[in-house]
């Protein structure tokens, strides 16, 4: 199978510049998988082979798109799509007849696993801050011995907003991963937060919006379901994932609370729960354990190969 990418417009520094898919392909077979957000893009043509019998695209950042105006119909140049929203492709199924889209797990490179590190930090968040939620979070980690590693380019201006109480910024991939394996805890949300009546207006204007369950909440309590890819890193990393509940906790497909990962409820609960896990350290060790164990499948390798088989995630 062969790869093509386009991370052209893609932020520097993001995860799809290191799934590195194109190192497993191939230049023969008739099948070609293309990732990057820029062939979702108007426009954007496919490479043009007569011999080819699949086009298939990886889409890592569903259901977000629906938020912009970007048409429905954008990806139909694709004969599959392999999707980490299992509720948008079950609804875009749905609404377009057939079985096009596809469930797939969000990948990471196994050349990036950081070797065990001492723990020297408490707690660590990294990524963007995306309102009100994730800067009462982000005071409550400074309480504790923390780390927080942000960008300071292609930032929302809340994050700008924040960035003085970053630790590391623009960090390598390979320093943020060593960074990670050094904190004890890792705080991740699995969900976008809904930003305006724009937002709103553009997901309603999408046929049969309301059949999709990742738009259940997207008025009430103004955000919608998206895996991130900070759990895997945390998992891979040795690093306990203390994660956000929601209204649909997508982080139950691929992992198993209390067994590789530990809920907080709400804010409310945040620090007693970080107090928790330092306190009984020990006994969270193998958590952390089955959780690195686990992660071991959503390997891109494990992508590529699925993909190729012409499988997908259950």
């Amino acid at each position: 199978m062969k790869v093509v990418k386009d991370l052209s417009i893609e932020v520097p520094g993001t995860n799809a510049h290191y799934f590195r898919l194109e190192e497993l392909g191939t230049e023969d077979g008739s099948d070609v998988l293309y990732y990057g957000y820029n062939f979702l893009e108007s426009g954007c043509s496919l490479e043009s082979d007569v011999h080819c019998r699949r086009k298939i695209y990886l889409n890592v950042t569903m259901p977000t798109e629906f938020c912009s105006r970007q048409p429905t119909g954008v990806d139909d140049k694709f004969d599959e799509i392999y999707g980490i929203c299992p509720y948008t492709n079950r609804w875009l199924n749905g609404i377009k007849g057939g079985n096009k889209y596809k469930d797939i797990f969000y990948p990471f490179n196994e050349a990036d696993i950081p070797a065990p590190q001492e723990k020297l930090y408490d707690v660590c968040y990294h990524g963007g801050i995306h309102g009100d939620t994730y800067s009462r979070m982000l005071k409550i980690m400074r309480k504790f011995h923390y780390r927080y590693m942000t960008q300071t380019h292609g930032i929302n201006k809340t994050t700008k907003k924040h960035l003085k109480y970053a630790t590391n910024t623009n960090l390598t991939n390979d320093e943020k991963l060593q960074l990670i394996s050094r904190c004890r805890i890792s705080i991740c949300f699995n969900t976008f937060d809904i930003r305006n009546d724009d937002d709103i207006g553009n997901v309603k204007a999408r046929k049969n919006w309301r059949d999709n369950e990742a738009f259940r909440h997207i008025e009430d309590l103004k955000i919608a379901p998206q895996f991130k890819s900070r759990c895997n890193e945390a998992a891979f990393s040795r690093t306990l994932n203390l994660v956000k509940k929601d209204p649909w906790n997508v982080i139950e497909r691929y992992y198993t609370p209390d067994v590789d990962f530990v809920y907080f409820e709400d804010l409310e609960e945040l620090e007693g729960k970080i107090q928790d896990i330092l306190n009984h350290w020990e006994s969270y060790r193998p958590m952390m354990e089955s959780a690195y164990e686990k992660s071991m499948k959503y390997t891109t390798r494990n992508l590529f190969n699925m993909i190729r088989n012409n499988q997908e995630w259950k």
